[in-house]
């Protein structure tokens, strides 16, 4: 509720109980004379209006407490419990409807934000006040009870008092019980729904915040997730664009070289450029589409082990003799198993472009076996010292780690580079490849 329509809602129910509190005192009567009966309890319409105003004085500490319950609400109690103890504590008059301000101040209090059993004490010592007043004012120690002139009642009060002191049985009548019982279980009935509303509202927060929680864990993973992929298109990029250069630059390389002495070769490299380029910006094409989606968006399949041989082809035809040879029975393997192996040589292939002395071959193995697939890819050229890992590398290391494999590459034995990869996978029917 918003700050100002809750101080118009306070000052109109103050307005509606101040009315209805000088209503129940007969305070319009202030103005005429006082009847007999009046007069005999007060004395004189002097000490009968004074008394009138007293009792509706005390009602302003309860008026205090309705809007200041809101920002104190264990300060608008006293103030409330105060007014209603001066109330009680009247022999002549009973309790004013602007008592119902302790209800209000309970119900906040016991839905604010204080301790429990700082809210209990408090209920406690109220529930004692509203017996201590209503008994004593029900068995005659308060002045002027039943009727009585104040005189007669302070002599009440003695032989009351002697009677306590003696231990005889006091007069507390149905009437006196029922006084005191009903303001008291409407100030136990007001706290307990108040705790059940701040007990349910401090589950309800606690599982707004486990949402909240839950929430922010899933846009985390989310986030992590983008990041991974990100990550992982990020090595496709360069495994693709840095083979597909590797073998243009050769083939160029080779075309240059035979410009005048085989011209009609010369053609056939460049039309492998040609070819290896458009490949190569397909792929790019395909893996950016993964980022951006949308209409028209080519989704070409992942690389597999079947696209193998065309791979080993394209680098033969940049002039590189390549072996390839493949063991054991080619099982249906999981999509990602494939796109890992086929990443795995293509990079070691790109490598041995790129790094291997000119006339070097190049031996591609393959070796399967009921429980996993080993890749071997070497070239023969002259010893090398271990390059500097790159983001190749680096990429298609992350890939065997995350499947659970083995990775080694460095210099061979016989010379040249060597990458060896294990990948532990689960065969189910197998089928053919072709080299």
């Amino acid at each position: 509720m918003q700050p100002t329509t809750r101080r118009w809602l306070d000052a109109a129910l103050i307005l509606v109980l101040a009315a209805a509190t000088a209503l129940w005192s007969n305070a319009p009567l202030w103005f005429v004379h006082p009847d007999e009966k009046l007069l005999d309890v007060f004395g004189s319409v002097e000490a009968w209006r004074a008394h009138v105003i007293w009792w509706c004085l005390i009602g302003v500490p309860a008026a205090v407490a309705i809007p200041l319950r809101h920002r104190r609400p264990l300060t608008a109690m006293v103030l409330a419990a105060g007014s209603v103890a001066g109330h009680l504590l009247d022999p002549i008059m009973k309790a004013p409807p602007m008592d119902v301000a302790v209800l209000l101040t309970m119900y906040t209090l016991a839905g604010s934000a204080h301790a429990r059993r700082t809210v209990v004490g408090v209920l406690i010592a109220a529930e004692a006040l509203l017996f201590a007043g209503g008994l004593a004012n029900g068995v005659g120690l308060l002045p002027g009870t039943g009727g009585r002139s104040p005189a007669a009642g302070y002599d009440r009060v003695a032989r009351t008092a002697t009677a306590i002191l003696r231990g005889d049985a006091l007069p507390i009548g149905l009437d006196v019980i029922r006084s005191v019982s009903v303001p008291a279980l409407l100030l136990a009935a007001t706290w307990a729904v108040a705790d059940s509303a701040r007990t349910r509202r401090a589950h309800l927060a606690t599982l707004q915040a486990r949402a909240d929680d839950l929430e922010r864990e899933h846009e985390q993973r989310t986030a992590l997730a983008v990041a991974a992929e990100r990550g992982r298109i990020t090595r496709e990029l360069h495994d693709v664009v840095a083979h597909g250069l590797s073998v243009m630059v050769v083939q160029a390389q080779g075309a240059k070289a035979m410009l005048t002495r085989e011209p009609d070769r010369t053609g056939a490299a460049l039309a492998n450029i040609v070819v290896t380029g458009r490949a190569s910006l397909a792929e790019m094409r395909r893996l950016l589409g993964l980022v951006r989606t949308g209409p028209g968006t080519d989704l070409t399949p992942q690389p597999s082990l079947a696209m193998l041989p065309s791979l080993v082809d394209g680098v033969r035809d940049s002039g590189t003799p390549i072996d390839f040879r493949m063991t054991g029975e080619p099982p249906t393997l999981p999509a990602v198993v494939e796109l890992a192996a086929y990443r795995i040589v293509q990079e070691a292939l790109t490598n041995a472009l790129k790094h291997a002395t000119p006339g070097a071959g190049c031996t591609v193995g393959l070796d399967f076996d009921p429980a996993g697939l080993t890749i071997r890819v070497a070239d023969t050229g002259d010893p090398v010292p271990p390059p500097a890992p790159g983001n190749g590398l680096r990429g298609i290391t992350e890939r065997v780690h995350a499947l659970g494999g083995e990775l080694r590459a460095g210099p061979a034995p016989g010379g040249g580079f060597e990458v060896w990869a294990r990948l532990p996978v689960a065969a189910t029917q197998p089928r053919e490849l072709v080299a």
